[in-house]
């Protein structure tokens, strides 16, 4: 991917044109698919690492009560400027940051284990230690690395839809008789539900207090959608991932059948406009089984637009009939929730669909050298524990090397 500056005005166009960039988007250049989120700075994992983690996040230009809230976040805006000081402090440090550069093959020797990296098709980088923090959609990087025997599995991962309502309905359903107290901000939620006639968990992930739903592609041909929120989650919107968990049960036998289920539906989304327009339909449709339509009492966020359609026809009938029984669901934790919101898909990035196996010592288990590190390498769901899981890869390195 590009350096951030570029970056942020290749996913400006992309929103404004559909014109994709494969190279340059929400999930790929400087900061990663962070870049693009609401900067939630949260995690169930619990290591005294994350305090350090948090400062070391202020040093760079997060803003400081990150070290004192009980629900940390940065936003957008603010994550960009964290990223573009953390870029500094490598460069000061005597890192080197190679934008535009992409891995493309690895050289692995029986007898060593990792010896190269190849860069662009082209040049090769020698080295026997490598830490592949690679983010959860490089696909070419999973099938590089299966094509030469490191070894991989696949791992269970969700796939469903965005719903956006009005950040006021989710107050009033919060906050009751308080909802417009200024000191209380946007209310955020967490639901779970769990269908007892399909087996399967519903649940709402990466909610966006405040934020908007975005366009989140990285390959052409396929449509994915994610969420944001700026710092002040002032859109007077709310949105969240609604999505149904799957297993490898569910997909392609191998390693990369996970990858090639979400790529599916990718397509199947994008088929319905073949311009990156998301298929949509209001959350009081699809329970009711109508016609599906758009007709909300706000301005979708989403760009570059919707089409109305029936969103069964983009995702797993399983899938589908587990989302309108938690939308049933949800609508008496928080009345309005299943008839009053836009349902637009598909979100199928919620996590890697792949686990880059490795020891207690950090290393592939059948290639050593290679540092299988954060989400891309399934070890890692968010912005913390993905930074937990580097710093910890990074000592393991280290103590590799280090002289007794």
């Amino acid at each position: 991917g590009r350096d951030l500056q570029h970056r942020v005005k290749d996913v400006e166009n992309f929103w404004k044109t559909g014109k994709l960039d494969p190279v340059s988007n929400v999930q790929f250049g400087a900061g990663g698919a962070g870049t693009f989120s609401d900067g939630k700075l949260t995690t169930r994992v619990n290591d005294p690492i994350m305090g350090h983690i948090l400062q070391a996040f202020v040093d760079a230009g997060a803003p400081r009560e990150i070290l004192t809230e009980q629900k940390p976040h940065v936003g957008t805006d603010k994550l960009r400027l964290m990223v573009t000081g953390l870029i500094s402090q490598i460069k000061q440090a005597g890192g080197e940051i190679r934008y535009e550069t992409q891995v493309t093959d690895f050289r692995v020797d029986p007898g060593r284990g990792l010896v190269a990296v190849q860069l662009n098709g082209r040049d090769w980088l020698d080295t026997n230690a490598v830490i592949l923090a690679c983010g959860h959609s490089a696909r070419d990087t999973y099938k590089a690395l299966l094509q030469r025997a490191v070894h991989l599995e696949a791992k269970a991962f969700a796939i469903g839809v965005r719903i956006e309502h009005p950040q006021s309905l989710i107050n009033r359903a919060q906050y009751g008789p308080f909802a417009s107290h200024p000191r209380l901000g946007a209310a955020d939620y967490a639901l779970i539900y769990h269908d007892k006639e399909t087996g399967r968990a519903v649940y709402s992930f990466c909610m966006c207090p405040g934020g908007q739903v975005v366009a989140s592609a990285s390959e052409k041909e396929g449509l994915v959608v994610n969420g944001m929120s700026p710092f002040k989650r002032d859109t007077g919107l709310a949105n969240s991932a609604l999505v149904v968990s799957v297993d490898p049960a569910d997909f392609p036998e191998g390693p990369l059948g996970g990858m090639e289920f979400q790529r599916k539906y990718e397509h199947l989304a994008w088929s319905i406009s073949r311009d990156y327009r998301a298929p949509a339909q209001t959350s009081r449709s699809f329970l009711e089984h109508t016609v599906p339509d758009l007709k909300v009492d706000f301005k979708p966020s989403y760009r570059p637009g919707l089409v109305a359609t029936d969103l069964r026809k983009v995702l797993p009938d399983f899938v589908t009939d587990s989302l309108e029984h938690g939308l049933m669901a949800f609508e008496h934790r928080l009345p309005g929730f299943g008839r009053k919101g836009l349902m637009i898909g598909v979100e199928t990035r919620t996590s890697a669909p792949v686990r880059i196996n490795r020891g207690e010592d950090g290393q592939s288990v059948n290639c050593p050298g290679l540092y299988p590190t954060g989400e891309g390498a399934g070890y890692a769901g968010g912005i913390m524990s993905a930074a937990m899981d580097g710093y910890h890869q990074s000592h393991r390195l280290i103590a590799r090397f280090a002289k007794p």
